[in-house]
């Protein structure tokens, strides 16, 4: 049997171009670590552990949002008051079909999901050991300071029809399981864009 798997990464379809000014109003910029609670699809989709995220956020009127890795793509997805969520999802093929055999192969759809939510921190305390000459109108003022907390998941869905008995482990394939999911807890913080 011939495999087919592509290693695809998280998050791995891309809207906008390295170079392209991505739309919308910058919300601020992150920095996120995710450790794996879940890793049920073995060595075919490789996951770092902790996952270790930089990026941008920006949001347009109506509820679009976008993100951008550091020296990466942009993605698309929504927001609904503090909450964020990006979805990606594609096909692809892990064992061609085989006429001669009567096998009909193996396709998968991968889906990854990236949801967070983002809060200002409460700047009280910072403010009342602010030094009084500096809170003066010379003082620059200090970006808001944000945390983020959510998941990102990948979950390998084998299509309807497709036989990926081959392409689970006991069989010799490269999956733990099929359907399989990694999923990671993200923590982070960023600084609000002014």
């Amino acid at each position: 049997m011939r495999w087919m798997l592509l290693a695809p990464g998280l998050l791995a379809a891309a809207c906008w171009n390295q170079g392209e000014e991505p739309p919308g109003e910058p919300v601020g910029e992150f920095e996120a670590t995710g450790l794996m609670v879940e890793q049920s699809c073995g060595g075919a989709i490789p996951a770092a552990d902790p996952l270790d995220l930089a990026f941008e956020l920006r949001v347009e009127a109506g509820g679009r949002a976008f993100w951008r890795r550091q020296g990466g793509s942009t993605f698309a997805g929504i927001q609904d008051g503090d909450e964020y969520t990006f979805t990606v999802s594609q096909s692809w093929m892990v064992i061609e079909p085989d006429r001669r055999r009567n096998y009909v192969g193996c396709s998968v759809t991968q889906r990854d999901t990236f949801s967070f939510v983002v809060e200002q921190l409460d700047s009280t305390e910072e403010e009342q050991t602010e030094p009084e000459e500096e809170s003066g109108a010379d003082a620059g003022a200090t970006p808001a300071l944000l945390t983020l907390s959510g998941s990102q998941t990948t979950e390998i869905i084998p299509l309807s029809g497709a036989d990926c008995t081959p392409a689970v482990a006991a069989a010799g394939g490269p999956f733990l399981s099929l359907p399989c999911r990694v999923e990671y807890v993200l923590t982070g913080s960023g600084i609000a864009a002014e």
